[in-house]
């Protein structure tokens, strides 16, 4: 590292941010790292390591894989045992948190098993494959979703993928020229968990729209990391689940769904949380029952729930879930963002000053940075004597910061990654 640069990590490698109060409110992490913050504080003060207790004594440089757990989610999943144990109630709302975290009303929110069901449920409401026409995606979209559209290909759908410009994003004209007639959607991730790029989700609905195609958004790489707007942005469908940056776990999603459009959805499975007599139902099947036929009539819930929702989700997972969330609103994305961006472009600077082939567009103000790197398993020896976490995968290196990094966390992966 040349003499400058060292010297700017030496002065910037420790500072804490108080959320919302700008630039005036940076102090030296130093004094803060002694004395642990006060309940008030907790929420606002970044670098939020001390809430964080799984990553002591690493360099966890990951959260785009798997975010660890907050304290307070922790704290969530024993109360909601404890309460299990005694039998009394307890609130968890976790759609409502979510819905202000991303603008949704809670009446467009349902909830999936994960992002990838939310997407394959959306293709199911829409009839599809069975029903034709066309979906357009890019090269940067989820990987996973590439498998359910190739599934599909090979019943008979049309599939075009779009694929990255020579700064490695999704260019809206290349965009527009594969929606052609007959495109039914456009599915896209808001952010790549590839490297990063970020969609204008609000352009690309325009485009869309005005040629008659709806638009899915995954936004498991953007909710919690970048300002989401669903209901400005227009899109018609979006899926988040919750083990990423929303702090939650595996096997618990959020779906978006506009609900102007379910008079033109199937219903794409059935559970009994759709039913609006679940509780009371109409049957002529027990004893004191009215006689007759049929046996059991239904009352559809004609709201995105009623269609979407399955069952009711794991409420531990969702209290978990839900704390996450809450602190994420007290923090402010906007705050978090701020705080992070500097460790991602001092990592950019200096990884790309020795070589490394960075991927990820310039200006992107994302958690991801991803350099191209050929056998990037190779680099594994390197990090894993300092105990350093970052996702080396075929042949890219992905680093993701997140609340609880700061500068010295930068400055370890520099010193122990070296040169190409």
């Amino acid at each position: 590292m040349n003499p400058a640069r060292r010297e700017w990590f030496r002065q910037t490698g420790g500072l804490t941010l108080a959320a919302g109060l700008g630039s005036s409110a940076l102090t030296a992490r130093a004094a803060t790292a002694e004395s642990p913050a006060s309940p008030a504080e907790s929420a606002a003060v970044l670098p939020a390591t001390r809430r964080f207790p799984g990553v002591e004594g690493m360099v966890y440089l990951n959260s785009a894989a798997v975010h660890p757990w907050i304290d307070s989610a922790t704290a969530a999943m024993q109360q909601y045992a404890q309460n299990k144990l005694t039998g009394s109630g307890g609130r968890i709302n976790a759609l409502a948190s979510f819905g202000k975290l991303v603008n949704a009303p809670v009446e467009a929110l349902a909830y999936a098993p994960s992002t990838s069901m939310g997407e394959y449920l959306v293709t199911r409401s829409l009839g599809l494959p069975e029903s034709g026409g066309k979906v357009v995606t890019d090269a940067l979209h989820f990987t996973g979703s590439f498998y359910l559209y190739e599934q599909y290909q090979r019943q008979g759908l049309e599939v075009e993928i779009v694929r990255m410009d020579p700064q490695h994003g999704i260019n809206l004209n290349d965009l527009d020229q594969a929606i052609t007639p007959g495109t039914r959607l456009v599915a896209i991730s808001q952010v790549s968990l590839y490297n990063g790029f970020e969609h204008d989700l609000r352009a690309v609905c325009e485009l869309a729209h005005a040629k008659g195609a709806l638009v899915y958004a995954d936004i498991i790489q953007a909710a919690g990391t970048v300002p989401v707007d669903l209901s400005a942005s227009g899109v018609d469908f979006a899926a988040c689940g919750t083990y990423k940056w929303l702090m939650g776990d595996f096997g618990f999603a959020f779906l978006y769904v506009k609900p102007e459009l379910l008079p033109e959805l199937q219903r794409p499975w059935y559970g009994y949380l759709q039913t609006a007599n679940f509780v009371n139902p109409t049957t002529r099947l027990y004893p004191l029952d009215p006689t007759g036929e049929p046996p059991f009539e239904s009352v559809p819930r004609d709201t995105v729930g009623g269609y979407f929702n399955g069952a009711f989700p794991a409420r531990a997972v969702e209290a978990a879930a839900q704390a996450g969330i809450d602190w994420l609103l007290e923090t402010g994305v906007a705050n978090i963002q701020a705080w992070r961006q500097p460790l991602v472009d001092a990592a950019r600077a200096e990884l790309t000053d020795r070589g490394f082939e960075c991927v990820t567009p310039e200006g992107t103000r994302t958690p991801i940075l991803t350099f191209a790197y050929r056998n990037a398993e190779s680099l594994a020896p390197r990090l894993e004597a300092d105990n350093i976490k970052l996702t080396l995968r075929g042949n890219h290196i992905r680093i993701s910061p997140s609340v609880f990094n700061t500068m010295d966390d930068i400055q370890a992966l520099l010193d122990a990654i070296g040169n190409p």
